[in-house]
C-alpha cells in the first residue's frame, strides 16, 4: 500500500548519526576518510541504519571520526567552534560489549 502511514513512518526513521550526517551533507565515505585505517564503509553504514546494536569500539571510532569531520568542516567554512558529540548523544544508552 504506497501511501500507508505505517510505511511512511518506517521509511522516515533516522538514527541520530544519520540525522547529523544528512544535515551536514556528509557521506559515509567522509567519515571513513577521517580514520581510514580503523574505520570502513560497512561499519559506518550499519551504525547509520541502526538496525542492530553497534559495538562500543565501533561507536568510539565513528564518534571520533564524526567529531573530527565536524571540526574540520567548521574550520574550513567559518572558523567557529562546533559541538563535539558524546557517545550517548549519538548512539543512546544501549549497553553493547
Amino acid at each position: 500500500m504506497p501511501g500507508s502511514p505505517l510505511l511512511i513512518a518506517k521509511l522516515s526513521y533516522m538514527t541520530k548519526l544519520d540525522e547529523i550526517l544528512t544535515a551536514n551533507n556528509f557521506s559515509n565515505h567522509d567519515l571513513v576518510e577521517m580514520l581510514p585505517v580503523n574505520l570502513n564503509h560497512k561499519m559506518v553504514q550499519k551504525a547509520r541504519l541502526g538496525k542492530k546494536p553497534v559495538p562500543k569500539h565501533t561507536q568510539d571510532l565513528i564518534l571520533q571520526a564524526l567529531n573530527k569531520l565536524l571540526q574540520q568542516n567548521a574550520a574550513e567554512v567559518d572558523g567557529k567552534v562546533v559541538k563535539q558529540y558524546k557517545r550517548v548523544e549519538v548512539f543512546g544508552n544501549d549497553e553493547v560489549a
